[in-house]
């Protein structure tokens, strides 16, 4: 019986040292195969974005990760069953598809469209797209990104904007005015003193007090615009709507005054729900209005009519010119004048009550006919004794 020969016997031993260590990296690669696997998996599908993998030429989409599935209502295999263009949906109105920005270098582009859900609704969203590769495969791969919030606040930022400017604008317009009458009339209070009259001299002093008395109502409405957008949440009390209004009258005096308006006020009052720092704002607003652009004489009455559904409508009735139907949806829009209220309104007033109102769990309504007045009013939640031990 033939041996093997010692080289020989040398030679397996190499090999199979050799096919062992092959072996150990074949299972290290794999190891760390699975490992890249693993962390591509959970990057993929715990990524912040929703994430399409798509075929460039079809559409179709070829994977797609859970949050796509989560954000957009469709299974996986729904998902996959579909085309990119069944779900995405590009302006009608932008010809370059809502492009926001493209990169020659990598071939990223970043445009904002729709995403449908698959209950119908659309999801406003940004997508990055580039081409990558799948395997063998050229695929186009899309993080979508959910832009709702974004596009909210992009909104609120203009809004806000806008707001300073027109702020910036009614302060430099509106206290001008008051502040140019003050010095006109201190003016000649200094250099003719001497040669008027006490009568002359009260005049000047009364129209000086109206002037300042007209630009602490604006710093105190400037003021009250500005802590109604800081508060979230305003704790409402029981309201007592007579001192509350006999309060605004009393503010309003230098103007009933000018006006020679006669005001009808109601001996009783229900009780409502609201925040009576605010509700007077809201009455000291609405009267203002009611003698500006009521009759001449102005007549203004106030009241209230408790409503069905558990609120009371608290309203000002002038006896002007009215409001044209289509002016009246804008009223309450922030700084809308509306013809002879770009001349002397201040702009703030309605859009202060609207916000108030609004902050307080009620609405705010104007009806009009030309010819025959207008009528401002405001809803609040009605207070009854059952109330009572919620105080």
């Amino acid at each position: 019986m033939d041996t093997p020969r010692p080289e020989n016997h040398s030679e397996v031993e190499t090999l199979q040292q050799q096919i062992a260590a092959l072996e150990k990296e074949k299972q290290e690669l794999c190891d760390a195969l699975r490992s890249y696997q693993d962390q591509f998996t959970a990057v993929f599908e715990h990524a912040g974005d929703s994430i399409f993998v798509v075929d460039p030429v079809s559409l179709q989409i070829l994977s797609a990760n859970a949050l796509a599935e989560h954000r957009f209502g469709y299974s996986r295999d729904e998902l996959l069953s579909l085309g990119l263009d069944k779900i995405e949906v590009q302006p009608s109105d932008n010809g370059n598809g809502g492009l926001v920005w493209e990169s020659s270098f990598s071939g990223t582009r970043v445009y904002e469209c729709h995403y449908r859900r698959k209950d119908g609704s659309l999801v406003s969203v940004e997508v990055s797209s580039r081409f990558g590769a799948f395997g063998e495969q050229n695929v186009l791969v899309n993080f979508v990104r959910d832009n709702t919030y974004r596009k909210k606040i992009e909104a609120e930022r203009e809004q806000l904007i806008a707001e300073l400017d027109a702020f910036a604008h009614t302060v430099a317009h509106d206290l001008k005015n008051p502040l140019g009458m003050i010095q006109g009339y201190a003016n000649m209070l200094s250099t003719e003193f001497e040669d008027l009259s006490l009568t002359e001299i009260m005049q000047y002093l009364e129209h000086i007090e109206l002037g300042v008395d007209k630009m602490v109502t604006l710093i105190d409405e400037l003021l009250l615009f500005a802590s109604v957008r800081r508060l979230d949440t305003v704790p409402s009390n029981p309201l007592e709507m007579k001192p509350i209004v006999d309060e605004a009258l009393a503010r309003l005096r230098w103007m009933i005054q000018e006006y020679e308006a006669e005001i009808v006020v109601p001996d009783m009052w229900p009780m409502a729900w609201g925040y009576p720092a605010w509700i007077e704002e809201v009455w000291t607003n609405y009267l203002s209005n009611a003698m500006k652009y009521g009759g001449r004489p102005p007549r203004v009455e106030l009241g209230s009519t408790p409503l069905p559904d558990g609120r009371i409508r608290f309203w000002v009735r002038d006896n002007g010119d009215g409001i044209a139907e289509d002016d009246l949806s804008r009223l309450f829009k922030q700084f809308s004048r509306l013809g002879d209220m770009r001349v002397t309104g201040h702009g703030l007033g309605l859009s202060i009550v609207s916000r108030i109102i609004e902050k307080l769990g009620g609405s705010v309504e104007a009806e009009s006919t030309p010819g025959q007045g207008s009528t401002f009013s405001f809803l609040l939640p009605a207070h009854s004794r059952s109330d009572q031990s919620l105080n």
